[in-house]
């Protein structure tokens, strides 16, 4: 029987293989999916709620979905925010996750941190149970 890959399936997939990144070489970095603070242990990643949309569809069940899926890498250096969009590349291409956007580095005066904004898509098939390229 397929079962359908949720939302939140896709969430707890991302955490687990982001907190495996060590960035800087170090122990790993904090995956979130809230908005940082100024309490908030840094560098961080934070996820966002995946978009899905629906491909195609049996017996009531997707069998094909296509995720979006939005994160933001925030330190204290621009170019610690742009080692871990690096790191964070190499992890979720091999899920066939590819980015397809890039924001410009912004500081954010609350916490004093930099973020960069990054975009990945990705197509799920439940027929074969495995994430396909998009384009």
């Amino acid at each position: 029987m397929i079962k359908e890959f949720t939302t939140r399936d896709m969430s707890d997939l991302l955490e687990a293989d982001l907190n495996s990144i060590k960035d800087n070489g170090k122990s790993n970095t904090e995956v979130t999916l809230q908005n940082p603070t100024t309490e908030s242990k840094f560098p961080c990643r934070l996820i966002h709620t995946p978009l899905d949309s629906v491909r195609k569809s049996k017996n009531a069940i997707p069998i094909l979905k296509d995720f979006q899926i939005t994160i933001e890498h925030w330190a204290s250096k621009q170019r610690n925010c742009m080692e871990m969009v690096s790191n964070t590349d190499e992890i979720l291409r091999k899920r066939n996750m590819l980015r397809t956007n890039t924001q410009p580095i912004i500081y954010d005066e609350i916490t004093k941190k930099h973020k960069l904004i990054t975009k990945y898509e990705v197509r799920y098939n439940a027929l074969t149970n495995s994430f396909e390229f998009i384009r």
